[in-house]
């Protein structure tokens, strides 16, 4: 689904959840090609936009239990 969306040139969102502490900011960080060293808990949500090519995808982070 994802490779047809690029072909188009199209974009798309995602929705990151899991468990605490189970890595999903640290992923969001290390393809936004942010620092990984320092990451804190999320604490309400983070949004990352990822721009590759013509193809942009949107990544939604929610933090909580």
């Amino acid at each position: 689904m994802i490779r047809n969306l690029r072909r188009k040139g199209k974009e798309a969102s995602l929705l990151v959840l899991g468990l605490d502490n189970a890595g999903k900011t640290t992923i969001l960080k290390a393809l936004s090609g942010e620092e990984i060293t320092k990451i804190e808990p999320t604490h309400g949500f983070n949004i990352k936009n990822l721009v590759h090519e013509e193809f942009k995808l949107t990544l939604w982070d929610v933090g909580g239990q």
